[in-house]
């Protein structure tokens, strides 16, 4: 298919989800009503209508960004809250959705500017001829499998997946993990297994809880959620995939040509918030409920554990790899290399400015040495 098609199959995405209605959080604790992980129907408020991220009168560049109500989004509700970004010089306005294919449709039709959703989605669309880039990481592995209490035994071996029916969320990272697990198990997860692709983390676990599918597939804090309604996590995605990358950072290719600066100040302030989320757990807690509105110890109980952690290194090493299994297991179909499209010196030069402004700080030499290990 040539890149004309290709873009036009991009652009009915895009007039499909014009419509797509996001919250416009701006980092204030008085919305929370409107935050909250459930399914209550709240008050929403559209993307602003500009064409793309602009300049303030005060001469301050605004980034629109798109982001997850889940704790997997950490890095950024920390440096929206302790003023990172504010002291990069950068007005962040944050704009949520509650699936990835979401936030694209808004990058797509100018609504922002960057996009925090797992590596499937960018590397869908980048596969379909895309031109967007991918700059950093918020986090890795998070992803789950959970079914009624009576099922998790039976369900934690793929072989008995063969017949059943799965809720997921297309071209989410755990959607990606399990069918490309099936698909090394020996199982045609295209003809095997009835996958229910759902709106929502939510709209899954009611299926689960409803018997509608023998297991959803979701992330984290849902995970915690889950156990809370009465159901159980029968494998995690890190038991097929060690270590996956899950959300990155990306942008359209033509914004970073045309204002690389800014995306690098919008790194240093990420790269600052993972060293304050490191240092200041209670804190960053505080911070994160202001965006996932659930109580501090399920925030505390899916943040800091052995199945997820946060890092804003792109990883594209790992990206690499993680594409490479999409097009193994049948995920995608496609000649485009992902590696074009990752541009991982935006993070190195943030990350080498904050270590010229802080030549003693051991935290930011380690996640220099971790940069070479993880792109180069």
């Amino acid at each position: 298919m040539d890149k004309k098609h290709i873009f036009g199959i991009i652009a009915l995405i895009v007039l499909a989800g014009v419509g797509v209605i996001l919250l416009n959080q701006g980092g204030s604790s008085d919305s929370s009503s409107s935050q909250e992980v459930n399914t209550s129907t709240s008050t929403e408020q559209s993307v602003n209508t500009s064409t793309s991220g602009g300049t303030s009168t005060s001469g301050v560049k605004t980034v629109r960004h798109g982001y997850l109500p889940s704790n997997g989004d950490a890095l950024i509700f920390v440096a929206k809250e302790e003023g990172f970004w504010d002291e990069e010089g950068l007005n962040v306005e944050l704009y949520q959705f509650t699936k990835g294919t979401e936030g694209y449709n808004s990058l797509f039709g100018n609504k922002l500017d960057t996009v925090g959703a797992g590596t499937s989605d960018p590397a869908t669309y980048i596969a379909q001829g895309a031109e967007i880039t991918i700059i950093g990481g918020l986090m890795s592995e998070g992803q789950f499998l959970v079914t009624a209490p009576e099922n998790a035994e039976a369900l934690a071996d793929l072989n008995n997946w063969k017949g059943k029916q799965v809720a997921t969320i297309a071209m989410s990272n755990g959607d990606l993990i399990y069918k490309s697990a099936l698909k090394k198990a020996g199982i045609d997860w295209k003809k095997d297994v009835t996958f229910l692709e759902l709106g929502s983390p939510n709209a899954v676990l009611e299926a689960v809880k409803t018997g509608k599918a023998d297991g959803g597939i979701i992330w984290i804090p849902y995970e915690v959620l889950a156990q809370q309604q009465g159901l159980s996590v029968a494998s995690y995605s890190y038991q097929y995939y060690d270590n996956h990358p899950c959300c990155r950072i990306a942008l359209k290719t033509e914004t970073l040509n045309e204002d690389r600066d800014t995306y690098v100040k919008f790194e240093k302030g990420l790269i600052r918030a993972y060293k304050f989320f490191s240092e200041n757990q209670n804190e960053s807690v505080d911070d994160i409920q202001k965006y996932v509105n659930v109580d501090k110890e399920t925030i505390r109980q899916s943040t800091w554990n052995n199945y997820f952690y946060a890092s804003p290194d792109p990883n594209k090493n790992g990206v690499v790899e993680y594409y490479q299994q999409m097009k193994d297991s049948g995920y995608i179909d496609t000649e485009v290399k992902v590696e074009d499209h990752i541009d991982s010196t935006v993070y190195k030069q943030a990350l080498e400015e904050l270590i010229k402004e802080n030549p003693d700080d051991q935290f930011y030499q380690n996640l220099l040495s971790e940069y070479k290990e993880m792109n180069e």
